[in-house]
């Protein structure tokens, strides 16, 4: 990739997410993104290789903002529980809030697994912060895990099946329109299976 352009590289990815808000990744080409920013196939290709490529910077950047919101959010809760506790809703809520964003980002963009280990890394940012909160309730006796980063992976991905199911309408009809309660019982379980009852 080109060094980046500073004002051609955002109009692009504004515009490739644009388009992405209305349309399958498949059936959106390169010279439809240009066509919306006004250059040419040629000038994309100046900085992406391909498509995928640029669709999976624009799920960086949204996964980068997510993140972003979740350490904010979390600096005003009160202890290391209610931390992890905000990060989760911070998560659930901007995929009920953001449903086509999330669905592109969490399994309609083409996973970047062909890229280079630190850019797959890239990927895992928001389970990185997620562990490190983990961790600071292990240290304090309060939390048990074996393995923190895999059992905050579990979370991440476990519940985004319990969102997907409500977002497409997969679940139980009575919770189509009861995110918060259906996806309230797998954070329920997993917090229990974490951390050590309070006395």
């Amino acid at each position: 990739m080109r060094k980046t352009n500073t004002e051609i590289v955002p109009l692009i990815k504004a515009k490739a997410l644009e388009l992405l808000m209305k349309h399958n990744p498949d059936s959106i080409g390169m010279r439809d993104i240009a066509r919306e920013c006004n250059i040419t196939a040629a000038n994309i290709y100046h900085y992406y290789t391909d498509k995928n490529r640029l669709f999976q910077e624009i799920s960086l950047d949204c996964l980068r903002q997510l993140n972003e919101s979740i350490i904010k959010n979390t600096a005003s809760a009160v202890n290391p529980r209610k931390k992890i506790l905000c990060a989760i809703e911070t998560y659930r809520s901007w995929c009920f809030e953001n449903p086509r964003k999330a669905l592109l980002v969490m399994q309609g963009i083409k996973s970047a697994d062909d890229a280079p280990e630190e850019t797959i890394s890239e990927y895992y940012v928001c389970n990185r912060t997620g562990t490190a909160l983990l961790e600071e309730c292990i240290a304090l006796g309060i939390a048990k895990s074996d393995n923190p980063l895999l059992d905050v992976d579990i979370l991440i991905t476990g519940l985004w099946g319990c969102i997907e199911s409500v977002i497409l309408k997969k679940c139980q009809s009575e919770y189509w329109d009861k995110g918060k309660d259906y996806t309230d019982r797998f954070i329920s379980m997993w917090m229990k299976s974490i951390f050590v009852e309070e006395k």
